[in-house]
């Protein structure tokens, strides 16, 4: 159980790196100048270019994040069968990561990518409406997976107790 958890708790810290760093990586694209860069953008109208280099973030978050609640389906998965038999608080940690997980994968996942989708080229700043259903859908998910994260260290907390 402990080295579940500790995949689990590792992939999650990444996940939260890996999306951040996608669109801190546009911005540096396009502060840096490289003449390689700036030669087969010149087309593009500067605006263009960040909104078409934040759109492939975008969609390699999407990808990565939909991957990954595949993946944590099946880690959560694992963390309930090995808890089960053991019962009282590891099973009921193990179970609500998982829902944590579902509710993720099921609900937010799914919204926060199509309205992602839908904005993806509308004009900065967004719209008050849709910007601030977008960081609420986003805000909820951030919060759940700290939520996420504080169960699954508990479920290793006991694990190495144990």
């Amino acid at each position: 159980m402990l080295v579940v958890a500790g995949l689990w708790l590792g992939l999650l810290f990444a996940s939260w790196a890996i999306a951040s760093a996608t669109f801190r990586t546009v911005d540096r694209v396009l502060a840096e100048g490289r003449p390689e860069v700036v030669e087969r953008l010149a087309g593009i109208p500067e605006a263009d270019r960040r909104l078409v280099l934040r759109h492939v973030a975008s969609e390699v978050n999407r990808w990565m994040f939909g991957g990954w609640a595949v993946a944590q389906v099946a880690l959560g998965a694992v963390a309930v069968a090995l808890t089960w038999r053991a019962g009282g608080a590891a099973r009921w940690l193990a179970a609500a990561a998982l829902a944590v997980v579902l509710g993720q994968a099921l609900g937010l996942g799914p919204a926060i990518r199509d309205l992602g989708r839908a904005v993806d080229f509308t004009p900065r700043p967004l719209p008050s409406p849709v910007a601030g259903r977008f960081g609420m859908l986003h805000g909820a998910y951030v919060l759940l997976d700290f939520a996420k994260a504080a169960l699954v260290a508990a479920l290793a907390w006991l694990a190495a107790r144990h």
